[in-house]
């Protein structure tokens, strides 16, 4: 009897997407309410400390599956969106919106974009990157002429070393890494199980990014489908991410004036 492990594949692309925004909303929890909470010496004594620690090492695991899923299906749409340009120009919109309420619910410097930037600049540049890349692809890799085949090594090591560069300086979520593993969905598109693992191994270079483990795990039972057409809808998801943000600083605030 053949094992097929496709009919187990049941997760399409709106289902990740929306366990991604779940699991991002558990750890921004965590980040944003109950780490302030810690580092201004505030907790309440409802909860004692170490009961109140634990609680929030959950919260930090269950969101590391986040990154990755929307990492992943970023490339995704990359290789279905219609119209890349505007793919692009929403998550660079989105990346600009969500900066101040990225700044206030990580208690960062308010106006520092250099400090830290937010997780829409990561993905808004591995799509610059991939899009990139993909061109000289196309254009270079694939020619007739031996000396456009070589030239896409180098514009595409050079684009990557921009894009890396350009993350790591904004310090956006995951920087350099970040793109380094949207690049591997990339490039191993074909190859999901390779695409996984290498991507997982990549994400390990961080501290405490091994927890993501269960993220790639519901990645490998993706179908492939992009799931009911949602029109319009599709930018909530876009708006949820500083909407949230906005909310748990509100909820910080309101709590414990931090």
């Amino acid at each position: 009897m053949t094992f097929n492990i496709d009919k187990y594949r049941k997760l399409n692309g709106n289902t990740l997407k929306l366990i991604a925004c779940i699991c991002m909303l558990i750890d921004h929890i965590g980040a944003a309410v109950i780490l302030p909470v810690f580092q201004a010496g505030v907790q309440k004594d409802i909860f004692e400390f170490d009961k109140l620690n634990m609680f929030y090492k959950v919260l930090r695991f269950v969101g590391r599956s986040a990154f990755p899923i929307f990492a992943f299906l970023m490339v995704e749409g990359f290789y279905h969106t219609k119209n890349r340009l505007r793919y692009a120009l929403s998550l660079f919109i989105f990346a600009i919106i969500s900066e101040y309420p990225y700044d206030l619910a990580f208690n960062k410097t308010e106006g520092d974009f250099m400090y830290s930037s937010n997780v829409m600049f990561s993905l808004f540049i591995g799509l610059l990157v991939i899009w990139a890349v993909d061109f000289f692809r196309k254009e270079f890799s694939m020619s007739d002429k031996k000396i456009y085949r070589i030239a896409f090594y180098p514009a595409s090591a050079l684009v990557i070393a921009v894009g890396a560069y350009t993350a790591h300086v904004i310090n956006c979520d995951y920087r350099e890494f970040g793109i380094g593993i949207m690049l591997i969905f990339y490039f191993f598109h074909s190859f999901e199980s390779v695409s996984l693992l290498a991507s997982y191994f990549l994400l390990c270079g961080i501290n405490n990014e091994f927890k993501s483990f269960p993220g790639f795990i519901l990645l490998f039972f993706y179908n492939k489908k992009r799931g009911k057409n949602l029109g319009k809808l599709k930018y909530l998801f876009y708006i949820f991410y500083p909407a949230h943000l906005l909310l748990l600083y509100a909820i910080r605030y309101a709590i414990y004036k931090i």
